[in-house]
This record gives C-alpha cells, structure tokens and sequence, in this order.
C-alpha cells in the first residue's frame, strides 16, 4: 500500500480489496497521526460537518464524506462508534482511518465507547475478526484496539462547542485537563474517559444519577448540564451514543444535540449528520 491512500476515497468499494497485510500497514500509518493528538482536540475553523455513530454502515459512511467533499475549508468530526452490529465494520472502520491519513489536520476520529475490548469483544467486531482473519484474527483484533485507545476522547469546535460520544463528565475541573488523561487506556478505566464514552443525557433529573439502562457511569440532568456550559464557557454539546427515530434530539432548551448517523440501524431510524458554521447548527439527513 502507498501512502496517502487517495484511491480509496475515488472509489470507496476498493477498501472491501485491503488485505489483512494492508490493514495493518493503514493502522501503522494512521496510529501515530492519532497517538499524537491531545484528548481534547480543538480547532478554530468555524466550519464542520459532525457524524455520529456509523455501526459497520459503510454506504452511509461514503454518503456522509460525499456530502463533506461539497461543502469547502470544511472540519470532518467523527464521534465514534464506528465497529460493531453493521454488516460492514471492517470496510467502515478502514475508510475513516482512510480519511484520517489523507486529511490528518481535518479529519478527527474521536472515540466511541464500543471503540473498546470491553463492549466490541460482545457485541461483533472480535466475531468479523474471527471470521476474516482466521489464525492472524488475535493480533489484528488486538493493533485495531490499541489504535482505538489513542482516539482522542473529545473536540473543543470553534471554543465553544464541545463534541464527544457519550456525555458530560462528572467531576471535571477544566477542559484542559482532559489533556492530563493518558491514552492507550484499552479499555476506558480512567472514571473521566470512561463517562465521556458512556454518560447519557436524562430529563427525568437535574442532576448526575446512577446510569442503569447502561449499567456503569452517569446520566446528566438539566442543572449540570448548564453549570457545565457555564463553568466551561461553552455554548453547545454535540454528542452521539443513542438512536432515535428521527436520527437526532435536542435535550436543554437545544443546548444539547445527540445525532445517530446509521440509517436503518435496528429497524426503520433516519439518520443525520450536523453541519456548523458560524455557531449556526444545520441538520442534514442520510440517506
């Protein structure tokens, strides 16, 4: 394979010819582009296209970077959930590391909470391992997930909009300690990392509250939320995380937008993706 590997975004269907010798070789490339990225990434570019959870959908995927490749000196943010239940994982999952390599300073892969061994051993990623990889499934399985711990956990977007998977953190004193974090935590263990891949948002409290419909971590209520606007000088999240008919919801007087980029994705949802420019949110469905 040579690099940049601009082919591939010419003809997304070549990335189903890589072969195993070639996905290691983009994990190769791509790892130390992400290794070398604080946990909190941050830009000033007024302008970005924000994607939230692709699940091995790799049609939406090439749709969502077709649209991106009309809108110029334009920010491509993912938000995680790339792997598992979709039919085409590895196909999704090397087309963004891709796009990561061609566009290192404009392509962000933040990570997921099912971009750990912890949730993709269980729920499909190891299983299409096994199934495409045979003897050599263990070590590919492993550098995929060693290249997962190095996907950064967040992106400050414009310096006032933070975009992450999950959700808000309890117990965090800055923005900037994010970056005290380390990476190459497999499995999320760090308490902070690990509520930015799995909190959830809740109208039914104000405040932080055990999660059980997940069973690890919190949901965020109305009161925190704001005092986490207001303590971070922010003015908007834009997270992923959860599935909705309509393929988005604002929580918090739409200070809160959680968008599933995934059509079709465990039965009949729409999806969307949010175009920003200027502080102003547009929605922009996937077909």
């Amino acid at each position: 394979m040579e690099f940049p590997p601009d082919s591939y975004l010419e003809d997304p269907d070549s990335i189903s010819g890589l072969e195993p010798d070639d996905m290691l070789e983009l994990i190769a490339h791509v790892r130390p582009l992400v290794e070398k990225e604080p946990q909190l990434t941050q830009t000033d570019n007024p302008r970005g296209i924000i994607v939230g959870d692709l699940h091995g959908n790799f049609s939406a995927a090439h749709t969502i970077v077709n649209t991106w490749q009309h809108y110029s000196d334009t920010l491509l943010i993912f938000l995680g959930d790339y792997v598992d239940r979709g039919d085409e994982q590895l196909e999704t999952i090397n087309y963004v590391l891709a796009l990561k390599s061609v566009y290192p300073d404009t392509v962000f892969l933040l990570r997921g909470n099912h971009e750990t061994p912890l949730v993709n051993s269980y729920y499909g990623f190891s299983h299409v391992c096994e199934q495409t990889f045979g003897e050599r499934a263990k070590r590919i399985y492993n550098e995929y997930n060693i290249l997962f711990s190095y996907f950064s956990a967040a992106h400050l977007f414009s310096q006032d909009i933070f975009l992450v998977h999950g959700g808000i953190p309890r117990g965090l004193p800055a923005l900037q300690y994010l970056n005290t974090i380390e990476k190459g935590d497999l499995n999320a263990e760090n308490e902070i990392l690990g509520q930015l891949l799995w909190n959830d948002p809740t109208t039914q409290y104000r405040e932080f509250v055990t999660n059980w419909k997940r069973g690890i971590h919190y949901e965020f209520g109305e009161k925190v939320f704001s005092d986490f606007l207001g303590n971070h000088s922010l003015t908007m999240v834009i997270r992923g995380h959860e599935v909705f008919p309509s393929g988005y919801k604002y929580f918090f007087n739409d200070r809160l937008l959680s968008i599933f980029s995934s059509p079709g994705y465990r039965g009949s949802c729409e999806a969307k993706i949010a175009y920003l420019e200027e502080g102003t949110v547009s929605l922009l469905e996937v077909q």
